[in-house]
């Protein structure tokens, strides 16, 4: 064997170093690699809308959500959360901009309950809110764009103890 050894040694200059490397133990036995994978989801596409959307407090999770828009957006602890896609977004007020927050870090009232859920919370109160017109008896505000809205509470109406920092119902 060493023969042979020395044969592959003398033809090829690699094998020297993989000969010193077997011999004297130098292979990594495990190699320690740690790897960091950083996705940028980017902001979801801006939520338009021609006028403020009402935001009813939905009793069964207690918290605020807009209807009579094309949007998952919810109100909770002074701040707007925006579910696009698979991903929950925060910001100010209700036009953005939208600023990406993993699901962990969630009020504890948007992760006890999955969107599915959330949004039959929303049809239920929506309807008796059309149903009931001027006379709805629940919680309600106009919510706040974001900017500049902190102007229109001289004339602020707060029928639902709404804190949405925009124009009460």
């Amino acid at each position: 064997m060493t023969r042979q050894v020395s044969q592959i040694v003398a033809t090829n200059g690699c094998g020297v170093l993989l000969l010193v490397m077997l011999a004297g133990g130098f292979l990594p036995a495990a190699a320690h690699a740690q790897v960091h994978v950083n996705v940028n989801i980017g902001a979801p596409p801006p939520v338009i809308v021609q006028a403020a959307p009402t935001m009813l407090f939905l009793p069964g999770p207690a918290m605020y959500v807009a209807v009579g828009v094309p949007y998952d957006i919810f109100f909770v602890d002074g701040r707007y959360y925006y579910f696009h896609g698979d991903d929950w977004f925060w910001a100010a007020g209700y036009g953005g901009p939208w600023v990406h927050i993993v699901y962990r870090s969630l009020p504890p009232g948007l992760r006890k309950h999955n969107v599915v859920q959330l949004r039959e919370f929303r049809e239920h109160e929506y309807r008796v809110y059309t149903v009931q017109g001027p006379k709805f008896k629940g919680k309600s505000f106009r919510a706040a764009s974001g900017k500049h809205d902190d102007d229109d509470h001289d004339n602020d109406h707060d029928r639902g103890h709404g804190k949405g920092k925009g124009r009460h119902e």
